[in-house]
């Protein structure tokens, strides 16, 4: 099999369009078709059902796809071992992760990184979109997850610790709320990404017989609003603007809490949504520079345990 051609149609798939996949590959539009073409021809297979506006991939495609996973994730671990064989503690690290912890966990993690690592290259790329850990595309993500792809290692961290918050002006134009059942009543800020998220999942906090606290009694509850957002960061302006009541992760408001911008409403529940863990290709040889990396983020969460729930 040619692997030229095989590259081609994994970044078709991976992308989502020839147009796109000849921008990521540097090559011309003609040859990623050409390439497709003759893998196919090769094969005898129909690997990609083309229309107008997508791309589908048959059932023999998926398997080709799946399999390549493989391939090229071996290949970029030999390159990544032999890598750092030469060069130690430098070459290049990528990192992702959502914008709404990327941005707030690297203010604390450069300067640190760049004391311990000084001759590594870092790469960041925060974004929203879940990228494929085992092709290579980033070497460590932090990512809040409701299922773990394949052929990766995961380090759990905890479930993110959301809280509800509006402005004092809007909460101020109303009764008070003292219950859950009472958010009915009050416009919530809506995620238009993932309709599910509009059912908030929360459970109650009570002290145990340590002074600590537990969570007990998980339970959903149904919100409606006006407004819908795919993004933290819009469904926070729109909370400080005086919209409504918006279900932000902790670490994303506890400063505009402190500085009295937002207020917390229910205190006593904890609402949540997904594990937060650091992800990694699986490999043999974990390089230095990227071992250091993962520990750092690990002690930045042991540091700041009141952004997520362990015991959810």
């Amino acid at each position: 099999m040619n692997l030229a051609y095989l590259q081609s149609y994994v970044a078709v798939v991976s992308t989502g369009s020839f147009s796109a996949a000849a921008e990521q590959l540097q090559v011309s539009k003609g040859l990623i078709s050409r390439h497709v073409q003759k893998l196919e021809t090769q094969l005898g297979v129909v690997l990609l059902h083309r229309t107008t506006r997508v791309i589908r991939m048959s059932e023999a495609g998926q398997k080709l796809y799946s399999e390549s996973q493989k391939i090229f994730s071996l290949a970029n671990n030999v390159e990544r071992e032999l890598t750092d064989m030469t060069q130690d503690v430098s070459g290049l690290l990528r990192f992702t992760a959502p914008i709404s912890i990327g941005d707030r966990i690297i203010v604390d993690l450069l300067p640190k990184y760049r004391e311990l690592c000084p001759k590594v290259e870092l790469e960041l790329n925060f974004s929203n979109q879940a990228y494929d850990m085992a092709s290579g595309e980033n070497d460590i993500a932090l990512r809040a997850f409701e299922t773990l792809p394949e052929l990766v290692v995961a380090k759990s961290l905890g479930k993110v610790r959301n809280v509800l918050v509006a402005s004092p002006g809007y909460l101020a134009q109303s009764s008070a709320l003292t219950a859950v059942n009472q958010l009915h009543q009050y416009n919530c800020i809506l995620n238009s990404h993932q309709q599910d998220w509009n059912m908030w999942l929360y459970r109650e906090h009570s002290a145990d017989e340590r002074g600590g606290h537990t969570t007990e009694g998980a339970t959903e509850v149904l919100v409606t609003g006006n407004i819908a957002t795919s993004k933290y960061a819009s469904a926070k302006i729109l909370a400080l603007q005086g919209v409504g009541i918006a279900n932000l992760p902790w670490y994303s408001v506890d400063h505009l809490v402190k500085s009295g911008e937002l207020e917390v409403v229910l205190p006593k529940l904890c609402f949540y949504f997904h594990q937060m863990a650091v992800i990694h290709a699986s490999q043999r040889h974990l390089p230095k520079k990227l071992q250091i990396f993962k520990r750092l983020i690990i002690e930045w969460f042991d540091q700041h345990p009141e952004y997520l729930e362990d015991s959810l």
